[in-house]
């Protein structure tokens, strides 16, 4: 009995310290994607080779824990990271250009948090900054 009672102790010992340390506090809070559309208003970034600019916000006490954006499992190669240490924030921004139509999973991760933004690319390749923004058809 006695030697129950010393383990039950010695496992409360152990378990407290658990329950009182302070939770690891860091959180991605959101992505967002756009492009730069006519007369300098971000726009979708919904077709091929578009220049499309990628940020993922995260917040907490540890704003400074590594993160990682990707696009469908592939890192965002241009990315850079952003430290606000007075708002326990960070951000990882850069550019990616959909090399193709379909459907593209940008992923943020910090630590245990994680959040996703599913981006559909269903026009074809603009050139120049026209209105019709296609190539002509070459036919008339």
């Amino acid at each position: 009995m006695r030697i129950t009672g010393l383990t039950a102790v010695a496992a409360g010992a152990l378990i407290l310290p658990a329950i009182l340390a302070p939770a690891a506090s860091a959180e991605v809070d959101d992505i967002t994607i756009y492009t730069w559309g006519d007369g300098g208003m971000p726009a979708a970034c919904d077709y091929v080779g578009a220049e499309c600019h990628v940020m993922a916000r995260m917040f907490g006490s540890d704003y400074d824990l590594p993160a990682t954006v990707t696009i469908n499992g592939r890192e965002l190669g241009s990315a850079e990271r952003l430290d606000y240490p007075d708002r326990q924030r960070s951000a990882i921004r850069g550019t990616w250009r959909p090399p193709a139509k379909g459907t593209y999973t940008i992923e943020a991760t910090q630590g245990s948090s994680t959040k996703t933004l599913v981006v559909e690319v269903t026009g074809d390749a603009r050139f120049g900054s026209g209105s019709a923004g296609l190539l002509p058809s070459g036919s008339s």
